[in-house]
């Protein structure tokens, strides 16, 4: 029980919500993340599927982001429970935003290819990424937001220790 009076007394309420943006994020993985064609067709992969699947020569790169994001949502998690700044949250959110992006902007054209029918199947004005995430996608991309507005409140929050008394 000490514990968790602790726990409520040294942790901000703009640290939970960037550890609820960090949990949606690493869940968000874990479950089905991409609609992806493969041998026996569209299949759903997570995480560690998109990574092999988007590991060939000219776009390793997009696995290397992906995964990238998902040990940003696992370090964000550890550092909520080791540490009592701010300081490594707003580091591993903006590097976890930095590759979220990295990974739309370059999974989107390599899919639009992939699947050339983009045009005749899905005529939405909507990027084509949209089109081929599963529930996994819309979890990761609402956890970075939420774990970006705690990391947002946390830095607003900050006082110099000349204000304090």
């Amino acid at each position: 029980m000490k514990y968790f009076e602790t726990l409520k007394k040294e942790r901000s309420l703009d640290r939970v919500i960037f550890l609820a943006g960090m949990v949606l994020t690493f869940v968000g993985f874990m479950i089905p993340t991409f609609f992806l064609k493969d041998e026996s067709g569209t299949v759903l992969k997570n995480v560690f599927g998109a990574a092999s699947y988007f590991n060939k020569a000219p776009s390793a790169y997009n696995s290397t982001f992906i995964v990238i994001t998902w040990l940003c949502s696992i370090a964000g998690i550890a550092l909520f429970f080791c540490t009592k700044t701010i300081v490594g949250d707003i580091f591993v959110t903006l590097l976890a935003l930095a590759f979220e992006i990295a990974s739309t902007i370059s999974i989107a054209p390599s899919l639009t290819d992939m699947f050339g029918a983009y045009t005749k199947f899905y005529t939405s004005p909507v990027t084509p990424i949209f089109g081929y995430t599963s529930v996994g996608g819309y979890l990761v991309l609402a956890g970075i937001i939420t774990a970006v507005a705690g990391s947002v409140l946390g830095a607003a929050h900050i006082k110099h220790p000349s204000q304090t008394k």
